[in-house]
């Protein structure tokens, strides 16, 4: 009986090792696959938010001044425009730099202009040419209301 037991015990130990030593002989390969881009600016994105949302609940708490809560505000918001200015040029397929950028929008407006032969229409927000008939910037989601050929703000 001892022997039996001792043999049991043997096979136990052998199988406890196996299972434990098993991710050692498995493939090699990361523990943490690295975060793509868009993964990376989709977090600094939520977490940019989140910031302006509990700056924006201790403004209204008393917690933080005038002064610093505009200018901490606008660098996030800075930071969070630019953040979702990115994912858009990966959701293109292209990352543009500034001059490029507005050399393009130059173009684009001049197309419109000699395509209908009069003065495009554009938003005064960002620039990107609208219809007469759109409410909103498709570009930037400014409010636009039509006055005598121009896109305007309209009152809040």
């Amino acid at each position: 009986m001892a022997a039996g037991t001792l043999l049991f015990g043997l096979a136990l130990l052998i199988l406890v090792v196996l299972v434990v030593s098993w991710p050692l002989f498995g493939r090699k390969r990361p523990a943490v696959r690295p975060a793509s881009r868009r993964e990376s600016l989709e977090r600094e994105r939520e977490a940019i938010v989140r910031e302006i949302r509990e700056l924006d609940f201790d403004y209204r708490t008393g917690k933080v001044n005038d002064e610093d809560y505009r200018r901490l505000r606008e660098a996030r918001v800075a930071r969070g425009a630019a953040i979702l200015r990115e994912l858009a040029d990966l959701e293109q397929g292209t990352v543009l730099d500034p001059e490029q950028a507005i050399e393009e929008q130059i173009a684009r407006l001049r197309t419109v202009l000699t395509s209908n032969g009069k003065s495009p229409i554009a938003c005064p927000q960002c620039g990107q040419p609208v219809r007469p008939s759109d409410r909103f910037c498709p570009q930037c989601g400014a409010q636009l209301r039509a006055q005598q050929g121009e896109a305007v703000f309209g009152a809040e």
